[in-house]
């Protein structure tokens, strides 16, 4: 979306907003991964009613220390829809797909009534947490603290495998004043992360998760580092990341690398012993082929005005005073020559407006000044689904 009157654009889910001032209050539809990541942030904003979930086993022991409920019991519960809490539904897709028909069958109204997992932790929260608290919130944000990578793998979502192996990492100072341009603008986050390339090959990680760590883990719900599991982390790491509560995201390439099978396992014993969260991704999963080496639009304003808002990627970066909407536009811009791109971010320092708020939260929305990124030229975007390949296959 193009700016054309930044600071007072028309902001949806307003009016969410303020049914929520008067019935503040979401009950989770689903108590696994996506419900406990959603938990986090309702807690924190003291919204949270309750989970809804149809397993027996949950409803009888609770999760996360809250109580479970069944449908049948939430209609009990709540059956005037004055005091009906909203619903957010946090399950797989297909579970999700069937949750939304039957919620729709009973009278509930997607959109007003209930929500799905993406869509309110993306779009929906951000404005809540504006109009209803006076705080900025975003799902999503990384700093690629390098772009080397320990592997070289076809159609890298980064270009990482372009990067050659004496590129210059960010030093720790510009970790340090990402974090700080970062925290000054931003009351709390979903999930802040620790990206690269291989995030284990830079030699002052411990350094940096110890600075965001003991700064800003009270803004941070969910801090993370992705790897691809090749490199074993130092002792220190260890202990900074327990100390911290850092989630390890390790992805799973072991379909396409066998060998990294056993490293896995190894890396799994190894948290389990030292009390570190961590999560495997799953084998069979596959990746998309964006496009960024063959794909040229050409495009008008119009046509990749289009293909910026139906992609709305939610994965931010910081850098610097720099937060880009797309971590991979930047990335893959740099990484792959493609030289565009330069000023497709919001400079945190340049907020200085009265309201700057609200001018960060329509940018979190998908407002800017040209209401796309150049990158956009070389994607296929929300197309990419279409376009389906092995993960991880090497070069």
């Amino acid at each position: 979306m193009k700016w054309t009157n930044r600071g007072n654009e028309n902001i949806p889910y307003k009016n969410i907003a303020d049914m929520v001032k008067q019935n503040p209050a979401f009950c989770i539809y689903g108590a696994g991964q996506f419900g406990n990541e959603l938990y986090g942030v309702l807690k924190k904003f003291d919204l949270f009613e309750c989970f809804i979930d149809n397993s027996v086993e949950k409803q009888k022991s609770g999760y996360n220390g809250e109580a479970v409920i069944s449908e049948a019991q939430f209609w009990k519960m709540y059956r005037s829809p004055k005091v009906r809490p909203f619903i957010v539904i946090a399950a797989s897709a297909a579970n999700t797909r069937d949750i939304k028909e039957n919620l729709q069958e009973k009278g509930l109204i997607y959109g007003r009534d209930f929500f799905t997992f993406k869509e309110f932790i993306n779009k929906v929260f951000p404005v809540i947490a504006y109009f209803v608290f006076g705080k900025t919130y975003v799902n999503l944000t990384q700093i690629c603290v390098t772009e080397r990578c320990s592997l070289k793998c076809k159609k890298c979502a980064h270009g990482c495998y372009a990067v050659k192996a004496d590129h210059q990492d960010l030093t720790l100072e510009q970790v340090k004043k990402s974090a700080d341009a970062f925290f000054s603008k931003i009351d709390y986050i979903c999930e802040f992360v620790l990206i690269g390339g291989e995030p284990l090959l830079y030699r002052q990680l411990a350094e940096a998760v110890e600075y965001i760590g003991s700064k800003y883990r009270n803004k941070i719900n969910i801090f993370s580092i992705t790897t691809n599991g090749t490199i074993k982390p130092s002792d220190r790491l260890l202990s900074v990341c327990r100390e911290h509560d850092v989630l390890f995201r390790i992805s799973n390439y072991s379909k396409q690398l066998p060998r990294l099978e056993r490293q896995y396992s190894i890396l799994s014993e190894l948290f389990n012993e030292n009390g570190i969260r961590y999560s495997l991704g799953f084998q069979d999963s596959s990746w998309t082929d964006y496009g960024f080496e063959y794909v040229n639009r050409n495009g008008t304003e119009e046509e990749l005005i289009k293909v910026f808002d139906s992609c709305d990627t939610p994965c931010h970066e910081i850098r610097e005073n720099k937060f880009y909407f797309c971590v991979m536009a930047r990335s893959v811009a740099e990484n792959l020559s493609k030289n565009v791109g330069e000023d497709d971010y919001i400079d945190f320092d340049k907020l200085v407006s009265s309201d700057w708020k609200r001018e960060l939260l329509e940018f979190i929305l998908g407002y800017s000044q040209k209401g796309y990124l150049d990158m956009c030229n070389y994607c296929h975007g929300a197309e990419c689904y279409k376009y389906p390949i092995p993960v991880a296959e090497q070069l």
